[in-house]
């Protein structure tokens, strides 16, 4: 058995398999802080989901069909969806105090 090598003397293979197995890990970690977020705090996780929706939805308005496709309600609906997450995520603190 061998030591471990330094990641300046491995070959373009192992790093490979080591960052591979670098993403993995990090996967692991996310997937169990995602799912304490959504066992503990659905509404956390809902309300990103629906800032990612309404974010998508507007970007495909604009790549497919230009500015005249987003609608006012579309921009209030994002605007109000990045408020509920960043007051979910404590992310207004520094607003406030």
């Amino acid at each position: 058995m061998g030591r471990p090598k330094n990641y300046e003397n491995m070959t373009h293979e192992e790093r490979m398999e080591y960052h591979a197995k670098q993403r993995e890990q990090e996967a692991m970690v996310r997937e169990a802080l995602l799912f304490q977020l959504r066992d503990k705090y659905p509404s956390m996780i809902e309300n990103v989901e629906a800032l990612v929706n309404v974010a998508n939805s507007i970007g495909d308005d604009l790549q497919w069909h230009g500015i005249e496709a987003v609608t006012c309600q579309d921009m209030h609906k994002l605007i109000d969806t990045a408020n509920a997450v960043r007051r979910l995520f404590h992310l207004d603190i520094e607003e406030h105090g």
